[in-house]
């Protein structure tokens, strides 16, 4: 206020500033009531408009240069994936066998907080025995937790170091009493639980049939000591699970190895992420689950089929991945994510495939797995492919994927590729 004062006082105490400022304002009233005349010929109004319209030509001109220009960046981006597209029938209702309900929210959570990626499981005496995502072979009985083997070497515990630590997947007892493991990265082997000893049987490292192991997935033993296994993809590891998938990429295999004569042979090749197998009672047939086909295979093992496979179940409710043997006969399968009508996003993004090269130029494939619906599915099917029950999370809070499930009769254990517990649901549904 006091420089706003000095101010007016200045300005009234020099009159010939006032009469200067008087003498222009003046001035300017009479510019406003009398334009000059000019001696130039006025602009025609439709050369003003010539002149509007051209500018917005060079604009638009200028943004199609932009976008085409952007165009052409984001196509030569690389891409990780080249996918061609996978069309589903749509989801099967859920109704039925298939009718919603709150089974799966009765499971309780065990051991969490100290078990991480507890895929497949096994029984034996008592001892509950899984594998773990940092390259631990465990057992467990009750809240004790101890250490069976490792069979890669530390450094252990991120995912990075998966390809050296090791992880191990599938695991069968046979009946000689030992352990046998799939490791997603170093291969096959014999291990006694007693002692901890692991033999390898097979290098992961050591290509079959002209082609490389990348994903060693899961394996079962017949009585005389055959084993069939899967191996995912060719190109991508463990690790790399999502672009096998959003990549509808198929070179999956499943083998038959006999460990005696170490004779190896391809039974079927081309498959669309080779997971789980299941040998049937009598041993007369092999399951294998194709996970991105949502579709299991029946491979003929004896009688006039030998050697044939044919479509046991198809455009099933969800991605499965293991299947086992289910005490009340049949089998159990776990659903890793659900098909659902009226819209399943896996089904729409795999049927197009310029949406996953979109997406894999600027983001990593597995991030977006996050972004999937959750809801826990379990199913279970009879001798005939035929779903005969199922249990279900609508809220996928509790249970949001099964990788694999254990029978006990008293219990169904189920296994998680990424939880950090088991999950135990008691049987009496």
């Amino acid at each position: 206020m006091q420089h706003s004062k000095s101010f007016c006082n200045l300005y009234s105490r020099r009159p010939w500033i006032v009469a200067f400022s008087n003498t222009n304002m003046e001035g300017a009233r009479k510019r406003k009531t009398k334009a000059p005349v000019s001696s130039k010929p006025s602009v025609p109004t439709h050369n003003k408009v010539s002149s509007t319209s051209s500018s917005w030509s060079q604009c638009f001109l200028f943004l199609v240069f932009m976008v085409a220009t952007l165009g052409v960046v984001i196509y030569l981006l690389p891409c990780p994936i080249d996918p061609s597209p996978l069309i589903f029938p749509a989801p099967p209702a859920l109704e039925g066998t298939l009718a919603p309900n709150k089974l799966l929210q009765g499971t309780e959570n065990i051991l969490e907080g100290r078990l991480s990626g507890p895929e497949a499981l096994e029984i034996r005496d008592g001892f509950l025995y899984t594998g773990t995502s940092d390259g631990q072979i465990v057992k467990i009985k009750g809240e004790e937790i101890t250490n069976v083997a490792r069979l890669g070497v530390p450094p252990c515990g991120l995912e990075k170091d998966e390809h050296t630590c090791g992880r191990p997947l599938g695991m069968r007892f046979h009946t000689d009493g030992f352990l046998y493991v799939l490791d997603a990265y170093l291969g096959m082997y014999k291990v006694n639980v007693d002692t901890g000893k692991a033999v390898q049987l097979l290098s992961a490292l050591e290509p079959i049939a002209g082609a490389p192991l990348k994903f060693l997935n899961d394996l079962d033993i017949q009585s005389d000591g055959i084993i069939y296994f899967t191996d995912s993809s060719q190109r991508w590891t463990r690790r790399e699970n999502s672009f096998i998938v959003f990549g509808t990429e198929h070179t999956g295999r499943l083998f038959r190895f006999d460990p005696n004569t170490r004779e190896i042979k391809v039974l079927m090749d081309g498959l669309y992420f080779a997971n789980g197998v299941q040998l049937s009672p009598d041993e007369d047939f092999l399951l294998m689950v194709e996970t991105t086909k949502a579709k299991i295979t029946k491979y003929y093992l004896k009688g006039p089929r030998k050697g044939q496979f044919e479509v046991f179940a198809d455009n099933l409710p969800g991605y499965g991945d293991n299947i086992r043997s289910r005490k009340a006969g049949g089998y159990w399968l776990g659903l890793a994510s659900i098909r659902k009508q009226p819209f399943s996003l896996l089904d729409f993004i795999v049927a197009r495939p310029w949406i996953t090269k979109l997406v894999s130029k600027f983001f990593n494939l597995n991030s977006v797995v996050k972004y999937i619906p959750q809801y826990g599915l379990l199913i279970a099917l009879d001798q005939d492919g035929n779903i005969i029950q199922s249990l279900h999370d609508p809220t996928g809070q509790n249970v949001s994927s099964i990788s694999s499930v254990l029978d006990t009769g008293e219990y169904l254990y189920f296994g998680s590729y990424y939880k950090k517990f088991i999950g135990r649901l008691r049987v009496n549904f």
